[in-house]
C-alpha cells in the first residue's frame, strides 16, 4: 500500500496547492511545499484500483504545514489526474484568511481547475464571494458574478446588505500580469447602485508598486476658486518612480507639482516642486501673470558604517507661495549640504546652510550663510577612578550679503569625575576650559544687530578668548514607604566658578541670541545655547526635585530652583541673577492623580515679588467618550543687552474630543491670543468611522494675514472608502 499511500499523499498536495494558487487572487501568500509531508484524518478512505481512484469520506482534515482543508469529501483520480473536494469546503491559510467553497475540480499540475461558490474572509475582515471560479492556462482566473466588501455584516439582520459592496459580472485575474480586470462592475451603498463602469483594473495584491492614476481630490477656495487634483503615479523602475499632480484652478490656471524619487546602492534622493503662473498681490498692488513656484531636493548617502553624506534644498519663489497653495510650510526655509560620521560616543559633522524667510518682516539679504560648520565631539572612556576626558572642537564660516561677516574656531577640553559616598550621596566633579578665536567685520560692539548703520563698524577686528570653568556639584537622594506611595526627595547643589566677563561685544551673538532660563538649564555650566556667549563669573545653584509614585497611574513630581550669582557682566540677562543677586525662581509640577487627569504647569517667578515672568499650563482630562485638553503660556516681554527680544506673549488653546457613539466622534479646537484678543484658529470636526468606511467633516476659521494670505473660511469632507483609496472635498 506504499504507492496507494503516495497517491493520497500526492493527491491531497495538489488540493491545497489549488487552494493556496486561487488564495492569491486576493492577497499574495506562500506557495506550498510538495516536500512537507500532508497529514490525513477522515471517517473512511478507500483506494480502488479498479478505478483507480483514492477517497476520503467524513470530515476530512487534511494538514499540511500550518494550512489545514476541511471537506466533506476528497477524491483523487490517478488515470485522470483530476482531484475533487466537495460537501462544506474550507481552507484555513497560515496568514488567517479562509477560503469556503461547495465544489472544487483541478487537475494535478495546477493548470486547470474550478471552484464552486467561491468565498474568501481575509484577516480584516474583508470578504470576498463568487459563483464560480476558474483556473485556465495555468495563469488566468476567472470569476463570474463576484462581490467584494470589506464591511461586516449587520449583527441584527445579517441578510441585509452591507454599507457599500462592488459587485462585478466578471473578474479576471492575470497571474502574469499581475493584474485584476473587472467587467460590467457597479458600486452600492446599501444595496443601491450609484457608481458603474463597464471597465476597470487595477494591479492585484502582490504588486507593490504599478503605474497609474491615484485617487482625486477637489476644493473650492477664496483665492484660487474650484480646484481639482488628480494625480498620476509611473514605476519607472523598482528602484525609481515619478508622481505628476496638477492642480487646476478656476482662478489661478494651472499648478503643475510633481516628485521624483530613487533609491541607490547607498541610499535614496528625491526632487519636488511645483510651478506656475499666476497673479499675486503685494501690500495694494496685484501682479499679473508671474512665475511662482517652490523646489524641495534632499538626499542621504552612506559612503560606509561610519559615514554619510546628504543635502536639502528647499527654495520658494516668494515668501506667501506656500500658504496660498496648501503646501507645506516652515517659518524659515532651509537648505543644507552635511557630512557627518558615528563612531561609539564620538561625533564628527560638516555643513554648510543657507536660510529662506517666509514672512514679511525677514529680510532674506540678512540671512545668514553659512560656510562651513564643522564639529567634533569626543567622549573617553571612564578611567581607573571613574573619570572621563571629553572634548569638543569645531569650525565656523558666516557670511551676508547684507550684514556682519563671522569666522570662528573652537576647541573645548575637559574632565568629569562622579563620586558617590556610603551614605548614597553623589558628588561631581567638573572641569573644562574653553577656547575660541574670532575673525569678523560689521560689528557694532554697541548693539547686536546683524545690519548695524553706523559705517565705522565696518572694520574687520580679531579677538580670542581662553575660558576656564569648573563645578562641584553634590546631591543626596532620599527614599521612603509612605501611605501615599513611595516618595523620593532629592536635593542638589552646585557651585560653578570661572573668570569674569569672558563676552566682549567684539565677538558677534550669532548662535547665543534665543537665552532661555529654566528649570532644563539650571544646573548647565553654560547656559546659553551655541558658543558666542558663555555663562561667566561664578555662582551657585540650588533646587529640589521630590515625586511620588502611588499604585496604578497615579503619580506626581515637583522641582524647584535658583541660582545666586556672586558676579556677573551684562551678557547675562537679568532673570539668570545680576551680580550679588538671586535669580528668578524656575520649577515644574507634574501630578497625575487619576488615570484619564494629567496636569504640568512649568514656571519662572521674579526673585523679589514672585509674579510671573514665564507660565506653561497644561491639562489632559477625561476617557476617549469625553477628552479635554488645555494649554496656557505667557511669556512677559524681555529685552536683555545681548539675547534676543520679543513682545510679552499670552496665548490659550482648548481641545474638546468625545467619542460619543461606536462610530461617531467629534472635536472642537480654538486657538486665541490673550495679548491682542484675538482668536488665532478654530476647528470643528465631525467623524464616521467604521471598518470600511470613514467620512470625516471639519470646519476651519483662519485669522492669519500676510499680504496675498487672508483670514479664511474652510470647510473639508473627506470620504475613504476601505482598500479603495480616499475622496476629498475642500471649501
Amino acid at each position: 500500500m506504499r504507492g496507494d499511500r503516495r497517491g493520497i499523499r500526492w493527491g491531497l498536495l495538489c488540493v491545497l496547492a489549488i487552494f493556496a494558487s486561487l488564495l492569491r487572487v486576493a492577497w499574495a501568500q506562500e506557495p506550498v511545499s510538495r516536500e512537507i509531508p500532508a497529514l490525513l484524518q477522515a471517517d473512511d478512505v478507500v483506494y480502488d484500483k479498479e478505478l483507480q481512484t483514492v477517497t476520503a469520506r467524513g470530515e476530512v482534515e487534511v494538514a499540511h504545514g500550518e494550512r489545514i482543508l476541511l471537506a466533506d469529501s476528497l477524491t483523487y483520480n490517478l488515470d485522470t489526474d483530476v482531484i475533487t473536494a466537495q460537501g462544506d469546503v474550507s481552507l484555513l491559510e497560515p496568514s488567517g484568511e479562509v477560503i469556503f467553497a461547495d465544489y472544487v475540480e483541478v487537475t494535478g499540475d495546477l493548470r486547470e481547475g474550478a471552484i464552486r461558490s467561491f468565498r474568501m474572509l481575509l484577516t480584516d475582515r474583508s470578504r470576498l464571494a463568487a459563483a464560480n471560479a476558474v483556473r485556465v492556462d495555468g495563469r488566468l482566473t476567472q470569476m463570474r458574478k463576484v462581490v467584494f466588501s470589506p464591511c461586516e455584516p449587520c449583527r441584527e439582520d445579517p441578510e441585509r446588505a452591507p454599507l457599500w459592496q462592488i459587485k462585478a459580472e466578471r473578474v479576471t485575474h492575470d497571474q502574469q500580469e499581475k493584474m485584476l480586470k473587472y467587467r460590467n462592475a457597479r458600486m452600492e451603498l446599501f444595496g443601491v447602485p450609484v457608481i458603474y463602469t463597464p471597465y476597470f483594473e487595477h494591479p492585484d495584491p502582490t504588486v507593490k508598486r504599478k503605474s497609474g492614476f491615484l485617487s482625486p481630490s477637489f476644493g473650492f477656495s477664496d483665492e484660487l476658486g474650484t480646484r481639482f487634483q488628480i494625480p498620476y503615479y509611473w514605476a519607472i523602475s523598482p528602484q525609481r518612480d515619478l508622481t505628476v499632480e496638477p492642480i487646476y484652478t478656476t482662478k489661478q490656471g494651472v499648478v503643475m507639482t510633481g516628485q521624483y524619487r530613487a533609491r541607490t546602492t547607498g541610499g535614496q534622493y528625491s526632487l519636488a516642486g511645483s510651478a506656475t503662473v499666476a497673479d499675486k498681490t503685494t501690500g495694494r498692488e496685484t501682479k499679473t501673470d508671474v512665475f511662482r513656484g517652490h523646489l524641495d531636493v534632499e538626499g542621504e548617502f552612506n559612503i560606509d558604517r561610519i559615514w554619510r553624506w546628504g543635502f536639502d534644498a528647499r527654495r520658494t519663489s516668494d515668501d506667501t507661495y506656500l500658504r496660498v497653495y496648501d503646501f507645506e510650510f516652515d517659518r524659515f526655509l532651509r537648505s543644507e549640504a552635511y557630512l557627518e560620521g558615528f563612531r561609539g560616543s564620538n561625533y564628527f559633522s560638516a555643513r554648510t546652510f543657507s536660510y529662506q524667510g517666509q514672512s514679511r518682516r525677514d529680510e532674506d539679504r540678512e540671512l545668514p550663510i553659512v560656510l562651513p560648520e564643522i564639529r567634533y565631539s569626543y567622549v573617553g572612556k571612564p578611567g581607573t577612578a571613574g573619570g572621563r576626558f571629553f572634548a569638543e572642537a569645531g569650525a565656523l564660516g558666516l557670511t551676508r550679503i547684507d550684514g556682519r561677516d563671522s569666522r570662528r574656531l573652537s576647541s573645548s577640553v575637559g574632565w568629569t569625575l562622579p563620586y558617590t559616598d556610603n551614605l548614597g550621596g553623589i558628588t561631581e566633579l567638573t572641569t573644562v576650559v574653553h577656547g575660541d578665536v574670532y575673525a569678523a567685520n560689521g560689528v557694532d560692539e554697541t548693539t547686536d544687530a546683524v545690519n548695524p548703520p553706523d559705517a565705522s563698524a565696518a572694520g574687520e577686528d580679531f579677538q580670542g578668548r581662553l575660558f576656564p570653568q569648573a563645578a562641584l556639584s553634590y546631591r543626596y537622594p532620599m527614599a521612603r514607604q509612605g501611605f501615599l506611595g513611595r516618595e523620593v526627595l532629592e536635593p542638589r547643589v552646585q557651585l560653578v566658578v570661572g573668570p569674569n566677563g569672558g563676552n566682549p561685544g567684539e565677538i558677534p551673538n550669532e548662535d547665543s541670541r534665543d537665552f532661555e532660563f529654566d528649570d532644563t538649564n539650571l544646573f548647565r555650566l553654560n547656559r546659553f545655547p551655541g558658543r558666542d556667549r558663555i555663562s561667566s563669573g561664578q555662582r551657585i545653584d540650588y533646587g529640589a526635585t521630590y515625586s511620588i509614585f502611588g499604585e496604578g497611574y497615579s503619580y506626581a513630581s515637583a522641582f524647584l530652583g535658583q541660582s545666586y550669582r556672586i558676579n556677573s557682566d551684562d551678557a547675562v540677562p537679568d532673570s539668570a541673577g545680576e551680580d550679588g543677586d538671586f535669580s528668578d525662581i524656575v520649577g515644574r509640577v507634574d501630578v497625575r492623580p487619576l488615570r484619564y487627569l494629567d496636569l504640568s504647569y512649568r514656571f519662572r517667578l521674579d526673585e523679589d515679588n514672585f509674579s510671573a515672568q514665564r507660565s506653561e499650563i497644561g491639562m489632559r482630562a477625561g476617557p476617549p467618550s469625553l477628552q479635554t485638553r488645555i494649554d496656557y503660556t505667557f511669556l512677559k516681554d524681555e529685552t536683555d543687552s545681548d539675547s534676543a527680544s520679543f513682545g510679552q506673549r499670552e496665548e490659550i488653546y482648548a481641545e474638546v474630543r468625545s467619542r460619543f457613539a461606536r462610530y461617531w466622534s467629534a472635536y472642537a479646537s480654538q486657538r486665541r491670543d490673550l495679548t491682542t484678543n484675538q482668536t488665532l484658529r478654530t476647528r470643528l470636526g465631525l467623524v464616521y468611522h467604521d471598518e470600511c468606511f470613514l467620512v470625516d467633516l471639519r470646519a476651519q476659521r483662519d485669522e492669519f494675514r500676510d499680504r496675498d494670505v487672508e483670514p479664511d473660511d474652510q470647510i473639508f469632507v473627506t470620504i475613504t472608502f476601505k482598500h479603495l483609496g480616499q475622496f476629498v472635498a475642500e471649501q
